[in-house]
């Protein structure tokens, strides 16, 4: 998530949407006083990569913690960054917002009359696409993608609807298309006063799979009907095809 007071806009970060890529771009233009969430271990030591110096920031009450992972960043060690972001999810502060924290979150964070005013997007994608895509990620050297598929369909990890939804409405103002990525960040780009984003878009948080077949392919037909039950206001939101 990101909230910046410096651009008026709120971004709400789904799943395997190309969420982070869009908030590291995001948070080239975020300044002190606005709130960039932590990557993933790997995710963050990337971004210095693409932008060194550049660090989620307002994301805990804890000042030194915030510190010591900022450090941690600093040494592009794994596990050095692991064990400080543990340190966090562990401590008595702990985060004020997560990388996944949802609308409700956000709100509460940045207060009503800011969150009414700000621009409120997120990304969402194929359902299909985004389970396929979690197993993948989530797919272990050691694992079975089938094993691993069944875990996410069961677990319903892909479901972002909740992310951008309050009482089960949609409260956010514009909803990217992972499908239509180019012509939708033109259109973001343009909303938010010429920021530079597609430019600073770097290829984030990507795995490579082993078979390219597109989702819709790859799903059993029960399969495809856990993903349109789990889903479901996703489909009739955007207008998927089954």
């Amino acid at each position: 998530m990101i909230i910046s007071y410096r651009h008026n806009f709120i971004f709400i970060k789904t799943k395997k949407t190309a969420g982070t890529s869009l908030e590291i771009a995001l948070s080239t233009h975020c300044g002190p006083e606005d709130l960039v969430t932590p990557l993933g271990n790997v995710e963050e030591i990337e971004r210095q990569k693409w932008w060194p110096g550049l660090f989620p920031r307002n994301f805990t009450t804890d000042k030194n913690l915030e510190a010591n992972f900022r450090d941690a960043i600093g040494t592009g060690d794994r596990k050095t960054v692991r064990d400080a972001y543990n340190r966090i999810r562990s401590s008595a502060s702990g985060f004020v917002s997560s990388r996944h924290s949802g609308a409700r979150a956000a709100r509460k964070i940045s207060g009503e009359e800011f969150f009414n005013k700000a621009y409120k997007f997120t990304i969402e994608r194929h359902p299909y696409d985004k389970a396929v895509s979690l197993a993948w990620f989530e797919l272990s050297r050691r694992g079975n993608f089938d094993t691993q598929l069944t875990s996410v369909l069961k677990s319903k990890r892909y479901r972002n609807y909740d992310q951008y939804t309050i009482d089960g409405k949609p409260v956010v103002d514009f909803i990217m298309r992972y499908e239509n990525l180019a012509e939708d960040l033109a259109a973001i780009e343009k909303r938010l006063g010429g920021l530079a984003l597609a430019e600073r878009l770097p290829r984030s948080n990507s795995r490579q799979r082993k078979d390219r077949r597109p989702a819709r392919e790859i799903l059993s037909d029960a399969q495809k009907a856990v993903v349109r039950e789990t889903c479901r206001e996703e489909f009739e939101l955007l207008g998927y095809e089954p």
